[in-house]
């Protein structure tokens, strides 16, 4: 068995003495018709122009599950209470944009419904929850600006705690927002292994992508490193560089996000806030699986609209629970 360093277990430790998110109670102001067997998908509703699409119904929608069409149990329009998590690079290659990644990830949790909650996950060389989920702006604001940037990533690392510890408890429309240059240097987890427990866990990932950004730096670093005869890192290599790009596409496109480069917008606080209108802007439904068998396996989920113009996006599918969990 994989053995697991001391911050990993200390961490899981201090994740399970925190109080988790329980199910959408009423003092939350809402409720969610909520059954164990039951798939719940967020769905993104765009025209074919690109515009949010919103006042459809449940008739509207169809899912199919391995081409087989499901029965849609809960179907939720808006005011669905979200939990997101923010995992944000600390990494020493991130030292310059603190200041532009604290007020854009303030921005995001101000933009948020008194609802919705947030957790703050750094990492460097570990990840450190330094924010469990909350809905103060005061705290989030506080969280953030103890933040410093240095040392090496572990991003997978960091991937494994949010899922396997963070989200694992918490019931309802999750999402995380990924702030990073996609680098890992220094994980025990592999990507396959973070892989899974993104896809399991159900929560949607956006990643914000600073890699343009990276690679750059680091062409220009191979021909320092060249001119002085010395051997060029492996992070460095276009190879590395372009599997970090593969799996950070990967994570957004198996769990229904999508990857938001940042040299794309104008700033931070922009892609931080498109992720917030596209959050608010989704619907929230469920399905009980007309395959009951739990074999583990993979599933297939499609979405179709009856409405003409109207597109729909999802996560492409999940995991069928195993006969001996």
């Amino acid at each position: 068995m994989k053995t697991f360093p001391a911050f990993l277990v200390l961490l899981g430790f201090f994740f399970a003495h925190q109080q988790p998110r329980s199910q959408l109670q009423e003092d939350d102001g809402f409720r969610i018709d909520v059954a164990v067997d039951q798939v719940f998908l967020s769905v993104n509703a765009r025209s074919v122009a690109g515009g949010f699409v919103s006042g459809l119904t449940k008739d509207k929608l169809r899912v199919y599950e391995d081409g087989v069409e499901q029965e849609i149990v809960n179907f939720y329009s808006e005011g669905v209470p979200v939990s997101v998590a923010l995992l944000i690079d600390i990494s020493g290659s991130a030292r310059e944009a603190q200041g532009e990644i604290r007020k854009a990830a303030l921005g995001f949790a101000q933009s948020l419904s008194p609802e919705d909650k947030v957790a703050v996950i750094t990492f460097n060389d570990a990840p450190r929850l330094i924010l469990n989920w909350t809905n103060d702006i005061e705290k989030i604001k506080m969280a953030l600006q103890s933040t410093y940037a240095k040392g090496f990533t572990v991003f997978n690392d960091a991937l494994y705690v949010t899922f396997d510890d963070l989200l694992s408890d918490v019931d309802g429309k999750t999402a995380v927002i990924v702030l990073t240059d996609g680098i890992d240097t220094d994980s025990l987890v592999d990507q396959g292994e973070a892989m899974e427990l993104a896809v399991r866990s159900e929560a949607t990932i956006y990643i914000v992508s600073k890699l343009e950004e990276y690679w750059a730096g680091a062409i220009a670093a191979r021909m320092e490193f060249q001119k002085r005869n010395r051997i060029i890192p492996r992070s460095l290599t276009d190879p590395f560089i372009l599997n970090a790009e593969r799996f950070l596409s990967s994570l957004a496109q198996q769990t229904g996000g999508k990857v938001l480069r940042a040299e794309a917008f104008g700033s931070l606080g922009d892609i931080y806030g498109q992720v917030a209108e596209e959050l608010k802007n989704q619907y929230y439904i469920s399905y009980t699986p007309s395959n009951i068998i739990k074999d583990g396996r993979w599933r297939a989920i499609e979405i179709r609209s009856r409405q003409a113009g109207v597109i729909l996006s999802t996560r492409p599918g999940y995991y069928a629970p195993p006969s001996d969990p």
